[in-house]
Parts: C-alpha cells; structure tokens; sequence
C-alpha cells in the first residue's frame, strides 16, 4: 500500500513538473515558444478534460492542432472554440472574438474542406519555426488579465 501511494506521489509531481500552471500565462506561451508543444497539448488535455468549456484550454488545443493535426481535429477544434467563446458574455473578449468569428467560420466551411495532405504538411513545417509565438497568444494573454484563465 505504501509503495502505491509513494507510485502515485511521485506520478502527480512529475505531472505537475511537466506541465504549466494550470493559471500560469507565461508557462504555457513560453512552452510554445521554447518548441515544448506537448507540454501545451497535455495541459490544454488536461483543462478540457476537467471542463470542456474551459477557454484557455479550449484555444491552446485550437492551437496544437492547427499546426500538428489532421483535418478532422482542426475542425473539432474550431468548433469547440467556438462553442466556448459564444456563451462568454465579458465585453472584452466578446468584441475580440466577434472580430475573428467570420473568419473561422469561413476557414472551417471552405478553407480546410479545400486543402489537401500535402498542403497541411506544408502549413505544419511553417509552424515549427523556433521562437515562434501562439497565433492565440493576444486571446489567452487578455482571459490572462481579465481573470477568465
């Protein structure tokens, strides 16, 4: 019994060693910019999994599979995205968002329908650029600041 309990001890530290702050900004853009983008897709798995309305986690696992995923999943993406930002009523994210929202509805109905496999591959290398910023990161910087993290 001892030793399951030390297993699991150890287990929870080398999670919480490996993953951002579940409320920490900075780790999280500083993971992606650093090339870490496993540790951003374990804990956008692990934010959604607690909530799937969870808006930071909602936009970093929009992220990830924008630049790593296959169709399907950009798609699922997209759409749980937008689910989540539809019921926020904040006026600053609102107005944020509704200035995007179009333009993900036109990339979910005609831009990815229209791409093939080999322009995905194409895109993903354009996103491994090191040092290169989340395209979300003004989103997640302002539910940072507007306690929405």
């Amino acid at each position: 019994m001892k030793t399951l309990m030390a297993s699991i001890a150890i287990a929870a530290a080398l999670a919480l060693d490996a993953a951002p702050s579940a409320d920490n900004y900075a780790a999280v853009t500083n993971d992606w910019i650093q090339g870490n983008y496993s540790n951003v897709y374990e804990w956008a798995q692990q934010r959604l999994a607690a909530n799937t309305n969870d808006l930071p986690g909602a936009y970093a696992m929009l992220e990830y599979d924008l630049c790593f995923s296959d169709f399907n999943a950009m798609s699922n993406s997209i759409q749980r995205m937008m689910r989540v930002s539809d019921d926020v009523s904040l006026p600053v994210f609102t107005n944020l968002y509704q200035s995007t929202r179009a333009g993900w509805v036109y990339y979910l109905d005609h831009f990815l329908p229209a791409q093939n496999e080999a322009e995905r591959l194409v895109e993903q290398q354009k996103s491994l650029i090191p040092g290169r910023r989340m395209a979300c990161d003004i989103v997640l910087e302002m539910l940072q600041s507007n306690a929405l993290w």
